[in-house]
């Protein structure tokens, strides 16, 4: 092919091109951003793209902006009149989409036949219908814009600066401590992963996102690229390679264990320091005051690849399956698979993290975190011995994190940590507990059936003695009707003989052991980032990252409480999701 038509097909070739980075970067987006309007402002777009008018330097209004515009229109269905009143109007689109003059409605029609060619426009009505079919799949097609972030965010007291202050101020407390074994000749210091880091998680984000994203609001001269970054946070979470289960035997610390105490040493460091600042004020001006009320859970980051593989997978592969009877059936078995990685009651898989948090309190943070080794029933059909530490073990560490940094009065628990294990060594580091129960023993039937027949009682108390491992405390179990749940009673344990009132307190109170769900709900939807990997450092020191993010947030709006006159507690001035929004320029900071 030669001449014309050459030329019509390498342009072709070319918008096709270009359609599908940015058909891919709508998809990403559509996951972090909840309107149109935030996925358009925040694509990627490169002005070489579009190179039909040849006196750039002589227009009066930003390329990109104008990009915007017409993508704008055509998503939304508007004429050029429509679209002047919406970018001078409330919604405030003319800032948004970054215009220093707003055009009206001759400029527009003079950029869009002007400025692009006719397949430059025929490209950006693709883009709009791309952007338009992707956000009704993603179901953030929304006829209102999103409110403005940085000049009003939540409270008309709170200025832009003093917010990027705080922010910055909270985040280098939190990562302060954080290194990595890396040779003198490197490239970047480690502040700049971080940094990157920060975005990655905040912006949910893959870790191999194009750099320029991130170097536009970086105010370095250049920011580490995708595969480096990858590397270095390796390194930051252990500096050894990992290996499978199967590699371990009695005497040696699994992995995942040295894992664990490289990356929670830098973040204890860091909950110290945060600490610090939280309780820097006296009596009710203190953030946190002790002794505390806290809240141990398990969340699970989900994984989705199945252990099993099908026989065409195993053929694919070039490495042998593990094969083995399971219930009369043979299975394939992926000898590499995440040993971190189990099953949870709803039939998923993830990796599962356990937290103590600090409930009941203004400023929730978060004291420890330990890695949860479930064992799988493949491992234990084939006879594989491993380390999976029982919950009780879980709660001990957990308790030992939160005691290097506050005093624990009550831990509030859910029956998914129900064992006589768990009881003992609460009441062993002499903390009150409000443990939930299933009642599995008859004896447990007996007392709920008895209350369904009482006329005047809907709940029962029974004193009692707990042994175990040649200690014993005294123990009493609560039984009564759910508040939630209608006919249907519950069971908790407390290690003290209470009555009546006192129960009636301590349940109202181990309420607050919500606190901690929603606390995993905020770390999962603004604090983690898009990850694929399987590799154990990855997914534990992104987590923990996460954590150390949450905290940092819950600091920042606790060193906001000079600005404002009102009661912090859940309706911060800094929403979480807002964070996305100004990280950028408050976690970078030039290089010295």
């Amino acid at each position: 092919m030669t001449g014309k038509g050459a030329a019509d097909q390498s342009e072709t070739d070319r918008s096709e091109q270009i359609l599908e980075s940015i058909r891919n970067q709508i998809e990403d987006l559509c996951y972090i951003h909840e309107h149109m309007t935030r996925v358009l402002i925040n694509l990627d777009i490169d002005e070489d793209w579009f190179s039909g008018y040849d006196e750039q330097e002589r227009a009066k209004y930003d390329f990109k902006a104008m990009i915007l515009t017409l993508v704008y229109m055509r998503a939304r269905n508007i004429g050029q009149s429509e679209m002047e009143r919406r970018l001078h109007g409330v919604a405030s689109l003319g800032v948004r989409f970054g215009f220093d003059n707003i055009p009206d409605q001759q400029a527009i029609s003079y950029n869009q036949k002007n400025r692009f060619d006719n397949d430059e426009r025929v490209l950006l009505k693709k883009i709009a219908d791309e952007l338009v079919e992707t956000c009704i799949e993603h179901d953030i097609m929304h006829d209102t814009e999103p409110k403005i972030e940085l000049d009003k965010i939540d409270h008309e007291q709170v200025e832009e600066q003093e917010i990027m202050d705080v922010v910055e101020q909270a985040t280098e407390i939190g990562f302060q401590e954080f290194s990595a074994d890396r040779g003198s000749n490197t490239s970047y210091p480690l502040d700049a992963f971080f940094e990157r880091q920060g975005y990655i998680n905040l912006a949910k984000a893959g870790t191999t996102t194009k750099s320029r994203r991130f170097a536009r609001l970086s105010n370095r001269k250049d920011v580490p690229h995708g595969s480096t970054h990858n590397r270095t946070m390796k390194k930051v979470a252990d500096p050894d390679a990992q290996v499978t289960f199967a590699e371990f035997r009695d005497g040696v610390t699994p992995e995942w264990k040295r894992i664990r105490d490289e990356i929670l040493e830098p973040f204890h460091a860091g909950v110290e320091a945060i600490l610090k600042e939280l309780t820097s004020g006296e009596g009710a001006e203190s953030a946190i005051r002790e002794p505390v009320h806290a809240a141990i859970d398990i969340t699970v980051w989900p994984y989705h690849v199945s252990p099993y593989w099908s026989n065409r997978t195993a053929s694919n592969k070039d490495k042998n399956p593990i094969e083995l009877d399971i219930d009369g059936e043979t299975k394939l078995i992926d000898p590499d698979y995440p040993e971190l990685v189990s099953g949870t009651k709803d039939g998923e898989r993830g990796f599962k993290m356990a937290t103590i948090t600090i409930v009941a309190q203004d400023t929730p943070i978060v004291l420890g975190v330990e890695p949860v080794r479930d064992s799988r029933k493949f491992e234990k059909e084939l006879g594989i011995d491993i380390d999976s530490p029982p919950r009780g073990e879980t709660v001990d560490r957990l308790i030992e994190q939160a005691k290097q940094h506050v005093d624990l009065h009550k831990i509030f628990l859910d029956r998914g940590f129900d064992s006589d294990q768990t009881r003992a060594i609460i009441d062993q580091h002499e903390s009150l507990y409000v443990l939930g129960k299933s009642a599995r023993a008859d004896i447990d039937k007996e007392h709920i059936e008895e209350i369904k027949d009482d006329d005047y009682y809907d709940s029962r108390l029974v004193h009692g003695t707990l042994e175990y491992d040649g200690t014993e405390h005294d123990i009493t179990y609560i039984y009564k009707e759910s508040d939630t749940v209608d006919k249907k009673y519950v069971m908790f344990t407390v290690n003290e003989h209470i009555d009546h009132h006192r129960a009636e307190g301590l349940i109202s109170q181990y309420g607050q052991r919500m606190e901690i769900e929603n606390q995993y709900k905020s770390i999962k939807k603004h604090f983690l980032p898009t990850c694929a990997s399987k590799d154990y450092r990855i997914r534990l020191l992104y987590f923990v990252i996460g954590v150390v993010l949450y905290n940092v947030w819950r600091l920042a709006n606790y060193l906001l409480r000079d600005v404002v006159d009102f009661h912090l507690g859940e309706s911060p001035p800094i929403p979480a999701g807002e964070l996305i929004e100004i990280v950028g320029i408050c976690m970078s900071k030039p290089p010295d």
